[in-house]
């Protein structure tokens, strides 16, 4: 069941990158939690809903993109994904490895969380966009 889980985390990232977002957003479950970070590189909860508003910041670059690159399964219901996220505005450019981490359970994931390198608020704070 793990590889079946990293396969669809992997196929509904790449998805949401070609411009469809509902794998990506059937996906996770709709009483998720995700411990995530802000665009200024803290820490918070986000429920479901929050958590798919955040990407609408994205809208604001001139170009993004998300890759699964790497999936480790653990046991049956865990699944970390390493994430190339590259961001550009202007001729600022971010080019990052972020680690996400799912829990899944009966095929949707119920909880998650992820990691970014300091880089990642040093551009957001360089393009001067705020959440």
């Amino acid at each position: 069941m793990s590889q079946h889980n990293a396969d669809a985390l992997k196929a509904a990232f790449a998805a949401a990158d070609a411009g469809d977002p509902g794998p990506l957003v059937a996906l996770y479950s709709d009483d998720m939690t995700w411990a995530g970070f802000t665009l200024d590189g803290s820490l918070r909860l986000y429920s479901k809903g929050e958590f798919l508003e955040a990407f609408g910041v994205l809208a604001k670059l001139d170009e993004s993109r998300n890759e699964v690159v790497d999936c480790e399964v653990i046991d049956d219901e865990l699944v970390v994904a390493k994430v190339r996220a590259y961001r550009r505005l202007g001729s600022e450019e971010l080019d990052i490895t972020m680690v996400m981490t799912h829990r899944f359970v009966d095929g949707v994931v119920t909880r998650g969380g992820d990691l970014v390198p300091s880089s990642f608020e040093k551009f957001w704070a360089t393009v001067g966009i705020a959440a």
